[in-house]
């Protein structure tokens, strides 16, 4: 019997300890009213992450930033504490007032429009060329269409992502700008990029 309550003793430890090693999981998203409810089942998806600083396009030496009032950075690229994503944030939040300019960081094509909606991650995609592109996320508003051409300081649309108003989507916590660089289909830091 003695052994039998050592053997239950040792193994309440083990799950303990093993528990305490786990890294920490993401949150459930916000529930927003009339939206389904996504759910994170402890994973991310698979995402492919640039650490290192790949030249930009020929001629390109920095990023504008999007809104130039508002440098501060709440969340930075692969955060560990992001709240949903830890480790594998893609991009930098910015937090702004809803209905901030967001402007073109650089030249190039939009190549992606996600309408403002409910329930829906309003976002720009726009091609740099050779390989590279940015998005910006969480709009109240946008203002260009796919397949135009735009040039630096060109308003793409106004910041949002006020929990559960239209265009701000799920995935966010309080008004802020989400800001992805990509290159060759992976994700790379814009913080590194961003003029002075």
């Amino acid at each position: 019997m003695r052994i039998a309550r050592m053997y239950v003793l040792l193994a309440a430890i083990g799950q303990t300890m093993c528990a305490a090693s786990s890294p920490p999981q993401p949150k459930a998203p916000p529930a927003v009213p009339g939206c389904p409810k996504l759910e994170t089942n402890g994973t991310a998806p698979e995402k492919k992450f640039e650490r290192g600083r790949p030249d930009l396009p020929e001629g390109l030496t920095c990023l504008r930033w999007p809104m130039p009032a508002y440098r501060k950075i709440s969340s930075e690229f692969m955060d560990p504490d992001h709240p949903f994503t830890p480790g594998k944030h893609d991009a930098i939040d910015m937090p702004a007032p809803v209905g901030t300019d967001v402007l073109a960081a650089a030249a190039g094509e939009v190549a992606m429009t996600r309408e403002v909606e409910a329930c829906n991650d309003a976002a720009v995609r726009v091609d740099l060329g050779e390989g590279w592109a940015y998005e910006v996320h969480h709009l109240s508003r946008v203002d260009v269409a796919k397949g135009e051409t735009i040039v630096p300081g060109r308003r793409l649309g106004l910041s949002g992502g006020e929990i559960g108003a239209p265009g701000s989507g799920p995935w966010t916590t309080g008004p802020h700008l989400h800001l992805m660089l990509m290159h060759e289909g992976a994700y790379v830091d814009p913080a590194k990029y961003l003029c002075p």
